[in-house]
């Protein structure tokens, strides 16, 4: 765990994750509210004085980087004073693979003196060891589930899902990665996330109408808050169901793949200790018939177990009891 005074150094920010299914299921349901998923993001980089000579990390924040659930590492392009983006993202990645390699060391010398140890944990630690004494991440290291498992508790910075986010000139944000780059980024199992910080901070002093225009002559879809929390979300590996009703409508997010059990926990323990069966509407029925009574009288609200697999976009109802 991450002391006070390390966490304190730590500066979060809370993003409201944009969300147009919510808006119409917010008006649909003539809800009196809706709660967005939010996400909560640490910025902490480390100053001059806290990181060791020839050092890209601070040791201290360590700790709390293993509590996160993603990276984003973020360099500065060449057109914004940055430097070389991949001998950058190199002595970064170094220094994730060199604590890992400690961290895997240390653990298998104390398995070695146990009397009975955990043969499959000893394996894993190995199979981690041997990938990383070459340079490098356990995100490229295939591992079976049974291993994904009996690592997670060591939460080791090089598995952790990262994006490398260019802070770049404007006119570089809609462009594609120079091709060698783009490969030399993807074998790290990373991806590049492109954005202009001080376009963006322009675009919040304008009215819509004007944000959406400027947007369109950059070449962008988006903003770049709504393409980083999608782009988050494809590296989660996280997916949204809803809850709705007069009371509020309700986006959470859910591992890709959970179950009706799991989303019910989500919404709250004693629904998933109770839980009886799930009522679920798709997101697209939702919003082609416009309201749950005319998805029930169509015959497309669906009645599933808890073994149910959860999609992206289902509107459900538990029903418990307990």
């Amino acid at each position: 765990m991450a002391s006070q005074q390390v966490k304190n150094r730590a500066r979060p920010g809370q993003i409201k994750v944009p969300d147009t299914r919510l808006d119409f299921l917010e008006r649909a349901c003539q809800s009196e509210k809706k709660i967005p998923v939010e996400l909560t993001l640490l910025d902490f980089a480390a100053g001059q004085k806290e990181a060791k000579p020839g050092a890209v990390l601070d040791a201290t924040l360590i700790p709390l980087m293993r509590e996160l659930d993603a990276i984003l590492i973020v360099i500065a392009s060449p057109a914004v004073g940055g430097s070389d983006l991949l001998g950058t993202l190199k002595g970064i990645e170094d220094e994730f693979v060199f604590v890992d390699f400690e961290q895997a060391e240390r653990r298998l010398e104390r398995i070695g003196k146990d009397r009975a140890p955990d043969e499959v944990e000893r394996a894993a630690l190995q199979r981690s060891l041997a990938h990383l004494e070459h340079g490098a991440p356990l995100r490229t290291l295939d591992l079976s589930a049974q291993e994904i498992k009996v690592l997670s508790h060591f939460c080791f910075l090089s598995q952790k899902p990262a994006l490398v986010v260019i802070n770049c000139a404007p006119e570089e944000a809609a462009q594609e990665t120079v091709q060698g780059q783009a490969e030399a980024i993807a074998a790290r199992g990373l991806e590049i996330f492109r954005m202009a910080a001080a376009f963006e901070a322009e675009l919040w002093e304008l009215e819509e109408k004007e944000r959406a225009e400027l947007l369109l002559e950059a070449g962008l879809t988006a903003s770049a808050g709504d393409r980083l929390t999608a782009a988050l979300f494809l590296r989660l590996g996280l997916m949204t169901f809803y809850t709705a009703g007069e009371p509020e409508a309700h986006a959470w997010a859910l591992s890709l793949g959970s179950s009706a059990l799991e989303a019910a926990a989500k919404i709250h323990s004693d629904i998933a200790r109770g839980f009886i069966r799930a009522e679920v509407i798709s997101y697209a029925d939702f919003e082609q018939f416009g309201s749950e009574a005319k998805v029930k009288a169509a015959g497309r609200l669906r009645l599933e177990g808890k073994d149910y697999q959860m999609h992206d976009g289902d509107v459900i109802h538990i029903r418990f009891k307990v």
